[in-house]
C-alpha cells in the first residue's frame, strides 16, 4: 500500500486507488506547498500561548475532562493517545501511555501544535476538521513520510449547527480493526457534544433563575424594558407609580422624551443609566443591563428604576466613579471628621479646588465660609494684605477703612490656599504664626484676633524638594501636611471620562442656554485616548470648545478640536496600540463593575481568569 503515496508523490495517477477522503486530502496538501518528506516545527505555540488559547476553549476542555480518559481505558491498551484539538487543529489536552506520546511529540503530535493540513498535510485531525466528518489516516496515508508510523482516528465535535467545534483523536502505532476505533472516538465526541449543551442547559437555567430572583425584587422597584432604538416597550405598574405617569402613557414613548436624558439617546456599552427627579425633588435612576443576540448586537436593555438613596458624598462636587475616584472620595471623607490641616498634591488641573470644597461641605465647618485664595496668581507685595488684611492708613494706598484678609473672612470656616508652594519666604513665616497662635493681625495694627480656621493648602509642585533647596519652611511644611491627599491625574483615571463628559456637555448647555445634546460613542474613542496634560481642566475646555461650536444635537468626532485629533494620532503612532488602549477600558470597566472580582469581571468581558490575570499584567493595570 506504500506504494500508492510513492507514486502519488512522483505525479502517477492513484485516485481509484486510494480512498477518496484521502485522495482529496493529499491533493490539498500539494497544494498548501507541504514538504512532504519533513515533519514541520511551524505553528507550535509558546506556552503562554497555548495558555491563552486553552482558556478561549475553557467549556470545551470542561466538557472533555471526563470523556478522555474514559476513552483511553475502552482501548484496551497501553500504545495510544487520546487528544483533544480545538476548530483550528490546535492540540490543547493529551491523555495516554507515556512512552507513546513521548515518540508521538518527536513529529509534534503534542498539546500546542496545530495539526492543521495546510501545516502537517493529510493527518486525522486537520483531515476530520476539514471534512467535517470522521476520518481514519493508517500509515502511509498520512501525507509526510514521518507519521506513516502513526495510524490515527479522529471525530470533529459539532455544535447544535453542526459546525466544528473541535475534534477528538485517537492516536498510536497499532493497526486493529479500523472501524472499531473509529467508532470509540465517534462516541467520545459524541460525550463531549452532549457534555456541552448539558453547559448550554445549565447557563440558560441560571438565567432563568436570575430572572426569577430579579422578579422576587420588583416588588419594591420599577422595572423596564427598552428596545435598541431608545423605545420603552414595556414598565410595571410599581415603576409607572415612580414616574408619576400611567402605563399606558409611558409605554412607546422614546427614552429621551420620559427621562431627563439628551435628545438621540441611543443605547450604547456605557451611557445607559437614565435620570428624572419627582414631584419632591428626590432623584430617580435606573440601572440597565444590555440584551445582545447571538451576533453579538445590542437588541436593546432591561433593568429597574428606584428613587436614589442620599449618602454623605452623594452631593459631591467631585465626578467620577472610578476605583481610583472612590479611594480619594472615599479619604476626603474621612479627612473632613478631622480638624487637621490638609496638604493636597496633584497636577494642575486635577480638581484640587473641588476636592477641598468637597472636604469643607462633609466637614462640621460646612455652614462656615469657604474662602479660597491662589498664591501663584497675586503679586508677592500683596499676598500678606490679602492673607491678613490691614488697617486704614497702613501703606499708601490703603483702603479707607481697612480691609479683612483672608483668614478673617475664612473664621469659622475653610481657607483654601492653592499653589503653596509659590507662597514667598517672609509670607511663610507669618502663615506659620497664625497656623501657630491661631490668631491674625491686619498689617498696621497692633492687636490680634482670635480665629477658628481650617487650613488646606495644595500644590503641584514637590514641597519637599523646595525645602531641600531652602525655599520653603521646613517648619511650616511639616504643620501643612498634618493630613495628606494625593489626587490622580485624568490619564490615571480615564474611565470617569464617561462620567465628567455628560456632565460637562449639560453644564456648558445650561450656560449658553442651548438644549441638551448627546454625544457619538465613536467620540469616547479619541477622548480615552488623549494623555489630557491638563486633566479634567482640559477636559472640560475641549468639551465646552465641542458644544459652544456644534451644528446639531448629536457630537460627533467632527466636533472634536484639531489638537485633540493631532495629539491621538500621534500617541497611537509612537506609542500603545488604540486596541490596547480600548482593551485597558474594557478591562477597567469590567473590574469597576465586579469591584475587582476577577472571576466575575472575567465573565463579563467573555475571557478566561488566566487570561484576564495575563491582560491585567501585560497591560500594567492597577485596581
Amino acid at each position: 500500500m506504500d506504494n500508492h503515496w510513492k507514486r502519488f508523490i512522483k505525479g502517477e495517477s492513484v485516485e481509484s486507488e486510494v480512498t477518496p477522503s484521502i485522495y482529496r486530502s493529499w491533493q490539498r496538501s500539494l497544494e498548501y506547498h507541504v514538504d512532504h518528506s519533513l515533519v514541520s516545527h511551524q505553528d507550535i505555540l509558546t506556552s503562554a500561548r497555548l495558555s491563552e488559547r486553552r482558556d478561549s476553549q475553557e467549556s470545551l476542555i470542561r466538557a472533555s475532562e471526563p470523556v478522555l480518559p474514559y476513552i483511553f481505558s475502552l482501548l484496551g491498551s497501553t500504545n495510544y493517545t487520546v487528544l483533544l484539538g480545538d476548530n483550528e487543529g490546535y492540540i490543547i489536552e493529551a491523555v495516554g501511555d507515556a512512552p507513546f506520546m513521548s515518540k508521538a511529540q518527536k513529529v509534534n503530535l503534542s498539546p500546542g501544535a496545530s495539526w492543521r493540513e495546510e501545516v502537517r498535510g493529510t493527518n486525522a485531525i486537520g483531515t476530520a476538521l476539514r471534512e467535517n466528518a470522521p476520518m481514519s489516516v493508517f500509515g502511509w496515508e498520512h501525507f509526510v513520510h514521518d507519521n506513516h508510523f502513526l495510524a490515527c482516528w479522529a471525530a470533529p465535535i459539532q455544535n447544535s449547527q453542526g459546525l466544528p467545534l473541535g475534534v477528538l483523536d485517537i492516536s498510536g502505532e497499532a493497526n486493529p480493526d479500523r472501524q472499531k476505533i473509529l467508532n470509540i472516538a465517534m462516541m467520545g465526541a459524541s460525550m463531549i457534544e452532549k457534555n456541552l449543551r448539558l453547559f448550554e442547559l445549565e447557563n440558560q437555567l441560571k438565567f432563568y433563575q436570575e430572572g426569577s430572583r430579579l422578579a422576587s425584587s420588583l416588588l419594591q422597584q420599577g422595572f423596564l424594558t427598552i428596545d435598541h432604538n431608545g423605545i420603552i416597550t414595556s414598565i410595571n405598574s410599581y415603576g409607572a407609580r415612580l414616574l408619576g405617569r400611567k402605563q399606558e402613557d409611558i409605554i412607546g414613548k422614546l427614552a429621551g422624551e420620559v427621562f431627563s436624558t439628551p435628545k438621540g439617546w441611543i443605547l450604547n456599552g456605557h451611557s445607559l443609566n437614565l435620570h428624572l427627579k419627582d414631584s419632591t425633588g428626590k432623584e430617580i435612576t435606573s440601572h440597565l443591563n444590555q440584551v445582545f443576540n447571538e451576533a453579538g448586537q445590542s437588541i436593546g436593555a432591561v433593568g429597574t428604576l428606584q428613587i436614589k438613596k442620599e449618602t454623605p458624598l452623594s452631593n459631591s462636587l467631585w465626578i467620577g466613579n472610578s476605583q481610583l475616584s472612590q479611594r480619594t472620595l472615599a479619604r476626603a471623607s474621612k479627612i473632613s471628621s478631622t480638624h487637621s490641616s490638609v496638604l493636597i498634591h496633584g497636577e494642575s488641573g486635577t480638581g484640587k479646588e473641588i476636592i477641598s470644597r468637597t472636604i469643607h461641605k462633609l466637614s462640621s465647618r460646612s455652614q462656615g465660609p469657604f474662602v479660597a485664595l491662589n498664591c501663584a496668581s497675586l503679586p508677592a507685595s500683596l499676598i500678606e494684605s490679602e492673607l491678613f488684611g490691614y488697617v486704614d492708613g497702613a501703606f499708601t494706598g490703603a483702603r479707607r477703612g481697612g480691609k479683612p484678609g483672608k483668614f478673617e473672612l475664612a473664621n469659622k470656616g475653610t481657607i483654601f490656599l492653592d499653589e503653596i508652594g509659590d507662597m514667598p519666604l517672609n509670607v511663610q513665616v507669618a502663615l506659620l504664626r497664625v497656623l501657630q497662635e491661631k490668631e491674625v493681625s491686619r498689617i498696621g495694627d497692633t492687636k490680634a484676633l482670635k480665629i477658628d480656621v481650617r487650613v488646606i493648602a495644595a500644590t503641584h509642585k514637590d514641597l519637599s524638594a523646595l525645602v531641600s533647596a531652602a525655599q520653603f519652611r521646613l517648619d511650616l511644611y511639616y504643620r501643612l501636611k498634618v493630613v495628606t491627599l494625593e489626587l490622580p491625574p485624568l490619564r490615571e483615571r480615564s474611565e470617569d471620562i464617561r462620567d465628567l463628559v455628560p456632565y460637562f456637555i449639560d453644564k456648558t448647555c445650561k450656560s449658553l442656554g442651548l438644549p441638551p445634546l448627546g454625544i457619538q460613542e465613536d467620540v469616547y474613542t479619541y477622548l480615552l485616548a488623549h494623555s489630557w496634560p491638563g486633566n479634567v481642566r482640559e477636559l472640560e475646555n475641549c468639551i465646552e470648545s465641542m458644544v459652544a461650536l456644534a451644528d446639531g444635537p448629536i457630537l460627533t468626532t467632527a466636533d472634536l478640536p484639531d489638537e485633540i485629533l493631532q495629539s491621538v494620532e500621534n500617541t497611537q503612532a509612537s506609542t500603545e496600540p488604540l486596541l490596547d488602549q480600548q482593551t485597558k477600558q474594557a478591562i477597567i470597566y469590567a473590574l469597576n463593575q465586579t469591584k475587582g472580582k476577577i472571576a466575575p469581571a472575567a465573565k463579563l468581558l467573555g475571557i478566561g481568569r488566566n487570561t484576564l490575570y495575563r491582560k491585567i499584567k501585560d497591560l500594567e493595570i492597577t485596581f
